[in-house]
């Protein structure tokens, strides 16, 4: 734990001098982005060298090949992760997901940490071999000729192995670069999808249960902590019939279920709120402009909604829905919403705002549906929001680091959007009554 501080702490004063000069040679010097951000991370391996021998790994000593040839290993392993992941994180981080170069290489730095720490504390200042501990005592108290062979060790295989992940990464990044939705990736999600609606299409016809909660193993536990008032979401996956997992070639499908309670109203109060009086940018802060484009039914909309999603990156699409829905028995009703077009936005909010082709985007969101139930219980109505999306695959390197984001954002928007509505539809719906 000590030299993991230790080595944090290099870390945090090797980003000053990484960024001072990145910004120094990208800006003053108007160099490219990656060129500048090699150099800049090489001063950073420079000076971190200096603190490591001298301080993270001061115990181990240089060895008796000296502190040249542990500073070329140190070049060769640290120096090949740090330039080769950073540049190649920082071009991901910056063409994908359009941050500035220095957020990007901020979110870089941060990837490559635990894999610098591994190499430096196995392959750089690893302890040296009995006997070449001893060499180098004996050295140092003048009990050795100068000119005796060292003794040799094991030879640093971490530059290969450095190399090679460096490769990994690169191919990574130039399969990432380009977000495309491909047809099979269609073709996987619409899979997903039916079997999706067929499994809730069964539970909306069983005669005593109707909430997705209620058919899950801790459906008792659930239900007391909705009607306690507090917002349930769990991550849910379809499968296929015979259990096998669906995958999504090129892209990764984002399955949620969100449970809450209006307290205080009827059924139909809320879903004449929601099919006649309130407005989907009352009920959600990620939706900017809303408007009803056409009702081909009594209980169906055609909606057009501008969303504002907020991940690692602010993203702005315009959406167009399908929305119907369905009384079930008394007491009992749900509703479908399909997202039947999605555009991404570039320069949104500006003069300039425009739509990027759909699906040549960056990928963040290609498809959207929503299923949701309401179940008029006694302390008012249990309102379920499932949630499945689609978006560009998150390449396998970078899971570790990408899923936990991506998760956390995903089930912030739900809960944002479960707890608005049983604000705004708990106030107004009497009144609309």
């Amino acid at each position: 734990m000590r030299r993991w501080l230790a080595f944090n702490a290099v870390g945090a004063m090797g980003v000053a001098v990484q960024l001072a000069a990145l910004v120094s040679l990208a800006e003053l010097a108007g160099l490219h982005t990656l060129l500048a951000t090699a150099l800049a991370v090489e001063s950073a391996v420079l000076h971190n060298f200096v603190w490591h021998e001298r301080w993270t790994w001061r115990d181990r000593g240089p060895g008796a090949r000296g502190r040249w040839a542990r500073l070329a290993r140190f070049n060769l392993v640290t120096g090949a992760v740090s330039i080769g992941a950073n540049v190649v994180f920082t071009g991901l981080y910056a063409s994908a997901l359009g941050v500035h170069y220095a957020l990007a290489n901020l979110l870089a730095i941060a990837s490559c940490s635990l894999l610098n720490f591994v190499a430096n504390d196995r392959f750089v200042f690893r302890a040296a071999p009995r006997a070449e501990r001893t060499e180098d005592r004996r050295r140092r108290e003048g009990e050795v000729n100068a000119h005796a062979t060292p003794s040799q060790g094991r030879p640093p295989h971490a530059a290969v192995r450095a190399a090679l992940a460096a490769a990994l990464l690169a191919g990574t990044a130039a399969g990432a670069a380009a977000a495309e939705l491909q047809p099979r990736t269609v073709a996987a999600w619409n899979r997903y999808v039916e079997a999706t609606e067929r499994r809730i299409a069964e539970e909306l016809e069983d005669p005593g249960r109707f909430l997705a909660q209620d058919f899950r193993a801790d459906a008792a536990e659930a239900r007391r902590e909705v009607l306690a008032g507090r917002v349930r979401i769990d991550k849910l996956e379809t499968r296929a019939a015979d259990g096998e997992r669906i995958r999504i070639p090129k892209g990764a499908v984002h399955h949620w279920l969100g449970s809450a309670l209006v307290p205080g109203v009827t059924l139909e109060e809320i879903l004449r709120a929601l099919i006649h009086e309130v407005e989907p940018r009352e009920l959600q802060d990620d939706v900017l402009e809303s408007r009803v484009l056409a009702r081909p039914g009594e209980d169906r909309l055609e909606v057009f909604l501008k969303l504002r999603r907020e991940q690692m990156v602010t993203v702005h699409y315009n959406t167009e829905h399908a929305v119907a829905y369905v009384r079930h028995r008394p007491g009992a009703a749900s509703s479908r919403s399909v997202a039947t077009r999605i555009a991404e936005l570039q320069d949104a909010g500006s003069a300039d705002e425009r739509e990027k082709p759909i699906g040549r985007d960056r990928g963040f969101l290609w498809r959207l549906n929503s299923y949701w139930r309401y179940r008029q219980v006694d302390e008012g109505v249990i309102v379920e929001c499932e949630s499945v999306s689609l978006s560009r695959g998150v390449p396998r390197l970078l899971r570790w680091m990408a899923s936990p984001l991506i998760n956390r954002a995903a089930r912030d928007i739900l809960s944002r959007t479960l707890e608005s509505m049983a604000e705004v539809l708990g106030a107004r719906a009497p009144a609309v009554g």
